[in-house]
């Protein structure tokens, strides 16, 4: 498990959600509520909700953008504040708010206090991203346009403004915190 603990500052509101013993979840993972049928998945095998967490990456259903968006705008619980391990059925704990710094995908670029933080899909291919939805890195959305916006699925708000900016410090805000970001 290579997982970093991203929190920087404010109250986590930590929440113990279940993790089945097929999922590896690292500190640090954006995770899933799965509580929808058929929005997580293992390849093409579609899950019934079984209300357990899952990171990005596991996020399924059809290839179109706009419904991963909707997923992770409706089912993004938190960050993982620790790690579950496959083989292992267990409850981690699951941060709901606060701030925390993640890598911004792609080249630096200056961010902005109160502009948006946004999942990264595959669409904007980085090193680290990879395949599906980016578990543990983020694009900025100030200045962005066309193909290298990421995703219009939003996490939080950046917290402070730097020029050349390789990392982002951001307030979380899920679906399950009150704080959707339309």
């Amino acid at each position: 498990m290579a997982g970093v603990n991203r929190h920087i500052r404010e109250d986590t509101e930590d929440i113990l959600a279940p993790v089945k013993g097929n999922v590896e979840i690292e500190v640090g993972d954006f995770l899933l509520l799965n509580d929808t049928n058929g929005s997580v998945g293992f390849t093409s095998a579609l899950l019934l909700a079984d209300n357990t967490v899952y990171p990005f990456s596991y996020a399924k259903g059809t290839t179109t953008a706009s419904y991963l968006d909707e997923v992770i705008s409706t089912q993004f619980i938190g960050i993982a504040m620790g790690a579950s391990i496959l083989g292992v059925t267990q409850n981690i704990t699951v941060a709901t708010a606060g701030v925390f710094r993640y890598p911004l995908a792609g080249e630096t670029s200056a961010v902005t206090e109160g502009s948006k933080v946004s999942a990264v899909s595959a669409a904007y291919n980085v090193p680290l991203v990879g395949t599906g939805v980016s578990k543990q890195a983020v694009i900025n959305q100030a200045g962005r346009t066309g193909t290298d916006r990421g995703s219009t699925a939003y996490l939080g708000y950046c917290t402070k403004t730097e020029s050349g900016a390789s990392f982002v410090d951001f307030r979380i805000s899920t679906a399950y915190n009150g704080g959707v970001i339309l």
